[in-house]
């Protein structure tokens, strides 16, 4: 078999799955937005459903271009395919600009200042300060920078900073165990790691990608110079 033929076929395996993980995306997208109150997703968290959407439908339709590009070897779709491809690639490489930054100090001092603007916490809104408390009964934590002092004097320290879990770090504070830890130790350990994690499944995705422009182009090269194929 020629060794065009055996990417074609890889191209057209490739392009399938392809396809398939945008449907499923799609409609699994799709009907968690139609069901927001099931699966808890709240108007902050809408932006980045429909952001899935719109990725799954892009995947969707390059990938039905790449399948059917392949078989008939349409140059057309092939080059719409390739050109899809390599946009998608380029996204993925400032993602992962975006995550290495991210990992930097000059990212992390801009999270801290701007954290900053809600200190003392309790002079904040009731919606932000419940945001607060729910990261500090996750978390294990009591404020953001220095403990329970972002909150104001200790009469404001809400409930959420009291120590349940005796094998983290605590302090006592008017009679009562509050978490001596401040939350802002948590959420950089957190960005560090959502950043690793993006970085790695950026780099697997990219790969594929590159795959694929590879295949696309073997089989544009091969539709524009004709049938001279290199056999194995």
């Amino acid at each position: 078999m020629g060794a065009s033929k055996v990417i074609k076929y890889l191209l057209f395996t490739f392009n399938f799955f392809f396809f398939l993980a945008g449907f499923l995306v799609l409609t699994l997208s799709i009907y968690a937005s139609n069901h927001r109150a099931d699966y808890q997703i709240t108007d902050e968290l809408l932006p980045a459903v429909n952001l899935l959407i719109y990725i799954s439908a892009v995947t969707l339709i390059f990938g039905f271009f790449g399948c059917y590009g392949s078989i008939v070897e349409s140059r057309c779709l092939l080059v719409l395919f390739f050109v899809g491809l390599f946009k998608m690639f380029l996204t993925l490489v400032a993602v992962v600009a975006l995550g290495a930054f991210a990992r930097t100090t000059e990212a992390q001092e801009a999270v801290g200042e701007h954290v900053q603007q809600f200190i003392p916490l309790s002079a904040q809104t009731e919606d932000i300060q419940k945001s607060f408390q729910d990261m500090e009964r996750n978390d294990f934590c009591c404020g953001m920078f220095a403990g329970h002092l972002d909150w104001g004097n200790s009469s404001l320290v809400p409930e959420s900073c009291n120590c349940k879990d005796t094998t983290r770090n605590c302090t006592v504070l008017d009679g009562r165990e509050i978490y001596s830890t401040p939350c802002m130790v948590y959420v950089m350990t957190w960005m560090d790691r959502v950043s690793v994690s993006v970085i790695g499944a950026v780099f697997g995705l990219g790969a594929l990608m590159i795959l694929g422009m590879v295949f696309s182009s073997v089989l544009i090269c091969k539709k524009h110079f004709g049938k001279s194929s290199i056999s194995i």
